[in-house]
């Protein structure tokens, strides 16, 4: 029986899952991956982690000790510091690793891969290489792995652009086949359609229980969804031109630079902002959006997403948010704008 690595389907797992399953089975390594977050999951990664922590991390303890049932021999934990220049990650993940063996002493041993673009050297990154001597000693075959991992996360992106989630891609289901990105789609002429930018991590937009399926509710009120993974590095960089200064969260870049690129090209009629509770970065990034687009006068909904939070309460502010959408483009928002604030109005009831 080969050797069996847990991967948490957590945090950057909606982002980098293909790139390390596709290495580590052609290590000749069996991927297990926990199964998808449910409220067991959820209460017993809050049952495991301090209380400043926040909803994303404790979920990520809760897949861990979902993989410890599963009797794997080793847990995948890469710390991920920086991926591109001169950006870093966020510090709960850079501390990932350690936080996670100190609150969960019992778990299987954990392969820990520093991923640094800063150190970087050559086409197989050192780490890498570490990685790979575990299960061969042959270099070539780590070297080929590694080359095919990294073409299967290109391939991934670019699906992501496309409009597919990331287990669509992961189980090869619903697989579409666009010329157009779905954010060329969106903009089209002739599509009159409710559009709507839903901007934030990979982990709050596509972990279904957390988010407590606000894609597929967006979809059943007939609005077109389009999240912030879902552009190009260069529309990214043209809505980030509008900062006086560069943003050195990788994650908060993101998020940033697809909120003001929609902003100045003015393709959605709103954007719903989902962040979570006790994010130092996101209360950041959540007040420079909501400035921007107030300035702009155009609507924004920020959900906070914690283990407190009810579904029926989230469902309420949605579809009032997307009521009133439709109002304003119906011109019958007589008295509100679209941030509540009174405007002198002849017709107005009051």
């Amino acid at each position: 029986m080969g050797v069996r690595v847990g991967i948490p389907r957590a945090l950057l797992y909606y982002d980098y899952f293909l790139l390390w399953s596709t290495f580590l089975e052609n290590m000749g390594v069996e991927v297990v991956v926990s199964q998808k977050t449910n409220k067991k999951i959820v209460n017993n990664g809050i049952k495991s982690a301090v209380d400043d922590t926040c909803l994303p991390v404790k979920v990520f303890l809760g897949h861990v000790l979902d993989l410890n049932a599963k009797k794997v021999d080793y847990i995948f934990l890469p710390r991920y510091i920086s991926v591109e220049p001169r950006r870093f990650m966020c510090p709960k993940l850079m501390g990932l690793p350690d936080m996670v063996k100190q609150l969960l002493p019992g778990i299987p041993p954990t392969l820990v891969v520093d991923i640094d673009a800063r150190k970087n050297g050559g086409d197989l990154p050192v780490e890498i290489f570490r990685l790979g001597r575990l299960f061969t000693f042959n270099p070539w075959k780590i070297r080929l792995a590694y080359k095919t991992a990294i073409a299967k996360q290109k391939e991934f992106k670019k699906r992501i652009i496309q409009g597919l989630t990331p287990e669509q891609i992961f189980l090869e289901k619903n697989v579409i086949q666009r010329k157009n990105t779905i954010l060329e789609d969106i903009n089209r002429p002739e599509s009159n359609d409710l559009k709507i930018g839903l901007l934030g991590h990979g982990y709050n937009l596509f972990d279904n229980y957390i988010n407590m399926n606000i894609q597929g509710k967006l979809k059943e009120m007939d609005v077109q969804v389009l999240t912030s993974k879902m552009f190009k590095e260069a529309e990214m960089n043209s809505g980030l031109k509008r900062l006086q200064k560069d943003i050195f969260w990788t994650f908060g870049r993101e998020t940033i630079g697809s909120a003001f690129y929609l902003l100045q090209n003015k393709i959605v009629h709103g954007v719903i902002l989902l962040v979570s509770f006790a994010c130092g970065p996101d209360s950041i990034i959540m007040d420079i959006v909501e400035r921007a687009y107030k300035r702009e006068g155009v609507p924004c909904l920020t959900l906070i997403l914690d283990e407190h939070s009810g579904e029926g309460g989230v469902i309420t502010r949605l579809e009032a948010f997307i009521e009133m959408l439709k109002w304003r483009e119906q011109g019958d928002e007589s008295y509100l704008s679209s941030h509540g604030e009174s405007l002198d109005c002849p017709e107005s009831p009051i």
